[in-house]
Formats: structure tokens, sequence, C-alpha cells
């Protein structure tokens, strides 16, 4: 999960810092830079709830972490593409791809851990690691957009693109991780597992207990 989050807290914060800067260089000023960051924002907070939607609605988490990481790391690779400072337009519209694919997974990790972690105090515990660590990220981001390389930002495109790269295997992988689990529990009786535990035993157990089901 700290690899994912990783993808998430890197992007979000290197391009935060980052984007009147970029936008700037297009050739606007300062002032006009800052409030064309507006319209970049508005459609990463309309993508967050949207997505947040439709996983709820779907009871699923994976795909709307792969999708809207996915439409980022397109914008990043278009991004490495062009050839600065030509098509100031073109650049423009693929720093909109960036928040609206990076903010959404940042709820559904949230919940997705939240979801698979019980009893309650490891689920607290859990979560305030995930972010506490996670944020380490900021520190990472916030550094790897260097002035000396505008307007290509090789390092800072490049190392987003392959930390969000990185987070798509990692969402696989704990997919098949959770879906696995959850056949191997499938495949045990609840009149056995009852048989062998107290009620007050799988309780304990929180997410290890064999009645337990992982959200995927």
């Amino acid at each position: 999960h700290n690899q994912i989050y990783w993808g998430n807290s890197i992007t979000l914060y290197g391009f935060t810092y980052s984007a009147p800067t970029i936008i700037k260089e297009l050739g606007y000023e300062t002032w006009q830079a800052q409030l064309l960051t507006v319209p970049v924002y508005v459609l990463g907070a309309i993508s967050t709830v949207f997505f947040s939607w439709l996983s709820d609605k779907y009871h699923t988490r994976w795909p709307f972490i792969v999708g809207p990481y996915t439409v980022c790391i397109c914008c990043f690779i278009a991004l490495l593409s062009i050839p600065h400072p030509h098509y100031p337009g073109l650049t423009y519209a693929f720093l909109f791809g960036i928040p609206a694919g990076v903010y959404p997974p940042l709820i559904t990790i949230l919940t997705w851990v939240g979801n698979n972690l019980a009893p309650t105090w490891k689920r607290a515990i859990g979560m305030a690691l995930l972010i506490s660590v996670g944020n380490l990220g900021g520190a990472i981001g916030c550094n790897v957009y260097l002035s000396q390389q505008a307007p290509h930002y090789w390092l800072g495109f490049g190392l987003c693109l392959g930390i969000l790269t990185a987070a798509v295997a990692c969402t696989f992988l704990l997919r098949m991780a959770y879906s696995n689990e959850n056949k191997r529990r499938d495949a045990m009786s609840e009149a056995d597992i009852k048989a062998q535990y107290t009620e007050a035993e799988l309780l304990n157990m929180g997410d290890k207990s064999p009645l337990y089901r992982y959200v995927v």
C-alpha cells in the first residue's frame, strides 16, 4: 500500500508546487499562470468525486486506482515527448490529466486500507502509518522539478512516470494477493470454521479470520 500511496504523494506534491511555474514558462505572466491552475485543479476535484462514487457503486477499489493512474501515466509520457517550448497549448492540455489522474486514487487507497484492516485498532494504526510514511514522498516530489531542466523537467516528469508505473504494478499484485486469499477462504465451510473457533476468537482475529473477506 505504501508504494501505491508514494506514487500518489510524490506526483501530487511535485505537481502542486511546480504547476504554476510550468504554466508560466508557456508564455504567461505570473498572475495568469496562477489563474490558469484553477481549471486544472477543478477537474481534479470533479474527477475525485466521480471515481470515488464509482468505486462505492461497484464495491471495488483496484480499477479506480489503476484507471486514473493510467491516465496520469499517459499525460507524463506526452509531456516528456512534446518538444518544449513548442505547442504550449498542448502542454497545458496534458497538465489537466495529472490531478485528474492522481487525486482520485488518494481517496481510494485510504479507503482500501481501511476496508481491509480489522479490528478497529489495527485499522487506525494502519491508516495512520500509511498517511505518515506515504506523505514522506512529498519531500521527494517537491525537489525533483529542477529549474535548470525547465521547460523539459526530465527528472520531474520521468520520476513521476516511473513511480506511477510501479504503483500500478503494485496495485495488480495486491489485487491478486487479496483475490487468492479470498478464494482460499471461500474453500472453507462456515460450519467447519465455527466448529474450530469461538465467536470471540473469530472477532479477535480481525481480518485474519477465515470468515473475513478482503475488498478487492
